[in-house]
Parts: structure tokens; sequence; C-alpha cells
């Protein structure tokens, strides 16, 4: 890309998440870069505190940011619109309404639930969605279930059957396919949260895969069933509708990226967050809010130098599937800190107290007094 001294370039974000506004929050800092975010949703939300809303702990405001005062105070311009495709020839952004031209593309539209093709989706709540989350806690507060399936025990599964337990009028079970809980991290986490669970009464059920989602409970693919009168599905997000239609190279769906996070192959366009597949040197990224706010504050640098005509800097790694990194709520304003093969043996409160802090400071940042 020839530049001149005084040129700007006109940078793109595609998503108002979490990762999309960090790096409006850190570019705008930079010189000569024009931002535009696109992004149809009115807020920039929380998905770490979606588990917090839906146990009665924290409100809505806790959860979301206007991204129309955000994007001003940035100097950066929110167009509400949906992204639906991308032209790379001509280098513009294919919206539902008007079609939007760039020089430097930042694709972070996230990942959406994935049901794995469930019979009965539709009959299960999700918390993927500040909307479905809130219809979720709409239902606890006027239906009152005795009984809640929660299918997958990853951290947000784990953290609503916490949460929802402290009200003690549930009956919780959590449904897990695998044969122990929080299966993509440590033996030894798998081994502490059966403890804390059993020590909640809820019940864990593991090797069981869900065959149908049904008004009364589950339907176990060995012909077992389970009665609840609400079923919660955490078990897993597939990448956004965006990503599925971009002629870019994929991993098994996921946008592949390099190691300056640039779409693979592509010098213009950069992949963050949850939509992405990010793999170096061996490792592989997590899909986590930690991780997607270093990769945004990455990909800001890596702009600015693009408009220097600098060399990129490639990305390393923080929170990677072999050494994840988890600060799980247990209920009662108590927590677990994992690292790798860490538990973290420090009083639980404290780390409640300072996962509270982190998600909820998370927020105020976006937040325009």
């Amino acid at each position: 890309m020839n530049l001149e001294r005084g040129d700007v370039l006109r940078v793109v974000v595609v998503g108002g998440g979490m990762g999309g506004a960090e790096l409006v929050r850190n570019a705008a800092t930079r010189e000569g870069l024009e931002l535009v975010v696109v992004e149809p949703k009115e807020m920039i939300e929380c998905q770490a505190l979606y588990p917090d809303y839906l146990g009665g702990r924290v409100g809505v405001d806790d959860v979301v940011a206007p991204l129309d005062p955000f994007c001003r105070k940035m100097n950066a311009v929110h167009v509400r619109d949906r992204a639906i495709g991308v032209d790379l020839v001509e280098k513009r952004v294919l919206c539902a309404k008007n079609d939007l031209d760039f020089d430097l593309l930042v694709l972070a539209p996230g990942a959406v639930q994935n049901y794995f093709g469930i019979e009965g989706e539709e009959k299960a709540f999700s918390i993927n969605t500040l909307e479905e989350t809130v219809r979720a806690r709409r239902f606890v507060e006027e239906a009152r279930p005795e009984k809640i399936a929660i299918i997958g025990s990853g951290p947000t599964g784990i953290e609503t059957a916490c949460l929802l337990a402290e009200g003690g009028s549930f009956k919780i079970y959590i449904v897990e396919m695998m044969n122990r809980p929080l299966p993509t991290l440590s033996k030894n986490a798998s081994i502490l949260m059966e403890k804390i669970l059993a020590g909640k009464g809820v019940d864990l059920l593991t090797s069981k895969r869900v065959e149908s989602i049904r008004d009364g409970g589950v339907t176990f693919a060995d012909g077992s069933r389970l009665d609840a009168d609400m079923t919660i599905w955490t078990a897993g997000v597939r990448p956004a509708p965006l990503a599925e239609v971009l002629d870019l190279p994929k991993k098994n769906g996921w946008l592949l990226s390099d190691r300056y996070l640039r779409a693979a192959g592509r010098e213009e366009v950069f992949v963050i967050g949850d939509c992405a597949w990010i793999e170096i040197d061996g490792k592989l990224a997590t899909k986590t809010g930690m991780e997607a706010e270093i990769q945004a504050k990455h990909t800001a640098r890596n702009l600015a130098r693009v408009r220097r005509g600098t060399a990129l800097k490639p990305y390393s790694i923080r929170a990677s599937t072999d050494s994840p990194v988890a600060l799980i709520s247990t209920g009662c304003g108590c927590a677990v800190g994992i690292y790798g093969d860490l538990c973290v043996p420090i009083p639980k409160r404290i780390i409640y107290t300072f996962k509270s802090w982190i998600d909820k400071s998370v927020v105020r940042r976006f937040k325009v007094e």
C-alpha cells in the first residue's frame, strides 16, 4: 500500500462487540486512521456478565454500554447496519442498507450459538445474546421452573448453574457429553468443579449426548430422558453467519488468520475475536473475552504501523487451548481461578471480587458520562 504523508486510511470495523469496541478505543489515539463501525445493535454487550444477569446479581445497565456515544467520543462513526458480505476486489463492505468502502478492514463479528442440529432447539433458552438472556430471566422470574437442565459444562454452563443455585428453589442438572465437566480445561479443574457442584446440590450428568429437546425436558441418545421445566443451552458456538459467506480462507468454518492477525493471504483484512481461528507456533487461541481484547489492542497498533509504512509485529497468544486461563463464578460471592493445570488456591471470595471488578470495568470503560 503506497501512502503519501498526510494520507488517511479508512478502517471499517465489522462488529461492535467487545473486540470491535476495544479496537476502536485503542485505534482512536493513532494518527491517520478514520474509523467506521458497522453494527446493527445499539449497545456494546459484555457476554461474561450474562450468567450474573440471569441469576439476578446485576442489571442491564451493568451489562451494556451505548455504542453511539462511545463512537462519538472516539471520533468514530457508528453505522447501524448489518454487514452481509465483502467485495475484496472493490474493497467494499456490503451491507443490508448501504455499502461502505474501506482501505483496511477488521472483521470482528463474533460467534453465535451452535445447536449442532439438535431436534427441538427452538424449545431451549440461550444466554449467548442479551436478548436471549433477558428472555430466559423473564421465564425464571415468571414461570418459576422447579427443574432446570443446563446443556454444556463449560465455564458459561457452570456459572449459570451456580448462580441460579443461589436461589435454592430450583433443582438444577448439568448435562455434559464428555466424561467430565469443564472438558476443555485441566482434570484438576474438573475435579474441583465436581466438588463445588455437589456441594450446591447440582446434579452432574456426564457422557450424555442430547438427541432432542422437548417441552418437558431432554431426550438422550441412549434413549433415557431428563424431565425439566426449562432447558438452557450453553454447549457451543459457531462463526457468525457473515463468516460463512466470505471468500476468505477458513479452518473448521472459522476465519483463518496469519501470525499478524490478518486474514490468511490478505494484507488489508484483519480478523479478531470469536470469529477467528488463530493458531501461531503450535498454539491455538481460546475464544475468550480476555484474548479478544488483547488481539484488538495488538491489531490497533498494527493498523498504525500500516499507516506509517513500517513492519507489522507478529501476535503472541496469551490464552491458548493448551494453557487456558479462566475465572469462573461459583455463586455466593465466590469464584475459582484456573491457569493451565493450576487451580488458584487463594480465598474464593477474593477471586470473585477480582473477576467482578474485571467484568464490570470492561463495560465502564466504554460508557460515556
